[in-house]
C-alpha cells in the first residue's frame, strides 16, 4: 500500500449504520413490545444455570494466538444493531469444473450445462491451440454462460488462450464484449522475478477485447483451519481464520502498486481482479470469513482513492475437507455450500462427493457431478437463498466473528503492506 495514502485504522462500511427504529409506523410500541429486553448479564446468568456442571469456558474456541471465540454474543456487544452488507439478493453463479485434458471434456461440459450449471471452469495442463479450444467448446453457447479457464496452461500464457478464444468468437460471429468469465492467472504467486511488463501489456487487451473477463485471480493460500477432522469448540487449531484474508489483501495491493507503476490505470487494475476463497467445514466461521473479506477489500480501494466496491469472490471447496466416507461428503458439501452462499460469494464450485476417490464410489462419476450441481440448485430453486440479501446479517455471533476476523486480518495486512 502506498505509504502516503495514510490508511490507518480500519473503517468498515455498512457494518454499524443508522439504527433501525422498530417502532416506526407500528401500533402499541412496535412489533417487539410484548417481549421485554434481556440484558447480557441476565442472559449469561440463565445460561450458566442451564449448563449445570459445565463451565461457559468449555464451550469457547481457543485459537493458537490466544484469541477466544465465545458463542455467547449479545445485542449489548454492539453500539448499534448491525445491518446487511448489501440490499441486493444473492445471485451467485453455479459453476462446475471440467478437466480440459479428458477425452470426454466436451461431453461433460454439455452435460453440466444441460443439468443447470451456469458457468464452467476448464482446467488446462497445457496452453490450448485454437483448434483444441474450438473442439472443447463445440455446441456451447459461449455468450450465455460464464467461461473460466485455469491450470498451468493458462497461467503460463493467458494471452495465447484469449487470442484463441477471440478467434473462436469470430468464427461464431460473437462479440467478445458479450462474453464473461475469468482467467486463473496470478503471476505474483510465482516464486522468483515477476515480469510485470507482460501483465501490464495484457491488461489493456483484456479490458478492451474481453471487458467481461477478470484477468487476475488471486487464490487464497491453504492457511486456515479447514483440514478434515479440524478441531472444534474448546480445542485449538493449527491455523488462524483470517491469515488467508490478510494475504489476499497484500497480494491485491501489490498488483495495484506494481501495475500502476507501469502505467496501468488503478481503476482498470481493480476491475481486472477477482479473489478465490477456499471453503472448509466450519459453518459459521466460513460465513464470517467471506463477509469479513467483502468488508476489507473496499478499504484497500479507498486507500488508493478508488470508489469502494465489494470484491468479486469465487469460492471452491478445499480438497482436504473430504474423507473416505463418501456419503458424509455429500452432507458436508451441502453445509459448505450454504456457508459460501450466505457469506456472499459471486461464484461457487461444489466438489463432487467422490472427488479423488472415484474408485470407492458405487456410482458413475456423472452421478457425483450431478449431486454436486443439485446442491446449489436446491439452495436456489427450493430454499430461495438467492432471494435474500445478506442472510447472515443480524446474527450477533456471526456479526461478532465478522468484525473480529476483519480487524485481525486488517492488522496483519498493515504489518506487511
Amino acid at each position: 500500500m502506498k505509504r502516503e495514502t495514510g490508511c490507518g485504522s480500519l473503517r468498515i462500511p455498512y457494518f454499524c449504520r443508522k439504527r433501525i427504529d422498530m417502532d416506526t409506523n407500528t401500533p402499541d410500541g412496535g412489533l417487539f413490545a410484548e417481549f421485554p429486553p434481556v440484558s447480557k448479564a441476565a442472559w449469561l446468568e440463565q445460561v450458566a444455570k442451564s449448563l449445570k456442571d459445565k463451565t461457559m469456558e468449555s464451550l469457547e474456541w481457543r485459537l493458537p494466538d490466544g484469541t477466544v471465540l465465545s458463542p455467547f454474543v449479545h445485542a449489548d456487544d454492539f453500539a448499534q444493531p448491525p445491518l446487511p452488507l448489501t440490499n441486493d439478493p444473492l445471485h451467485w453463479e453455479i459453476c462446475e469444473a471440467v478437466d480440459a485434458g479428458d477425452s470426454a471434456a466436451n461431453a461433460d461440459a454439455l452435460s453440466a450445462l444441460q443439468g443447470g450449471a451456469e458457468g464452467l471452469r476448464f482446467y488446462f495442463s497445457e496452453t490450448p491451440s485454437a483448434e483444441t479450444l474450438g473442439a472443447l467448446l463445440e455446441g456451447i453457447y459461449l455468450d450465455f454462460i460464464g467461461l473460466h479457464f485455469s491450470g498451468p496452461g493458462v497461467a503460463a500464457n493467458p494471452g495465447t488462450l484469449l487470442a484463441a478464444l477471440e478467434r473462436l468468437a469470430g468464427t461464431k460471429k460473437l462479440d467478445t464484449a458479450k462474453l464473461r468469465g475469468s482467467l486463473g492467472y496470478d503471476p505474483a504467486a510465482v516464486v522468483g522475478i515477476v515480469d510485470w511488463r507482460y501483465a501490464a501489456d495484457l491488461l489493456p487487451y483484456v479490458s478492451g477485447t474481453f471487458p467481461g473477463f477478470k484477468m487476475l485471480t488471486l487464490q487464497e493460500e491453504h492457511s486456515t483451519p479447514h483440514k478434515a477432522g479440524a478441531k472444534g469448540a474448546g480445542e485449538a487449531t493449527d491455523a488462524l481464520p483470517w491469515a488467508g484474508l490478510a494475504d489476499l489483501l497484500r497480494r491485491g495491493n501489490t498488483y495495484l502498486e506494481r501495475l500502476n507503476e507501469r502505467g496501468a490505470a488503478l481503476a482498470d487494475i481493480a476491475a481486472a481482479m477477482q479473489f478465490s476463497l477456499g471453503i472448509g467445514q466450519h459453518y459459521f466461521v466460513e460465513i464470517a470469513r467471506i463477509r469479513a473479506f467483502r468488508l476489507l477489500w473496499p478499504q484497500v480501494l479507498r486507500a488508493w482513492g478508488l470508489a469502494p466496491t465489494y470484491p468479486v469472490v469465487d469460492a471452491q471447496f478445499r480438497p482436504e475437507v473430504y474423507s473416505d466416507d463418501l456419503y458424509t461428503n455429500m452432507i458436508r458439501a451441502t453445509t459448505m455450500a450454504m456457508s459460501a452462499v450466505q457469506g456472499g460469494v459471486d461464484r461457487l464450485t461444489v466438489l463432487p462427493y467422490d472427488a479423488g476417490r472415484e474408485d470407492k464410489a458405487e456410482y458413475p462419476q456423472a452421478f457425483g457431478r450431478r449431486i454436486a450441481r443439485n446442491v446449489q440448485q436446491l439452495l436456489k430453486l427450493e430454499s430461495g437463498f438467492d432471494q435474500v440479501p445478506d442472510p447472515a446479517a443480524g446474527s450477533y455471533y456471526i456479526e461478532n466473528l465478522t468484525r473480529l476476523f476483519a480487524e485481525k486480518a486488517w492488522a496483519q495486512f498493515q504489518q506487511t503492506a
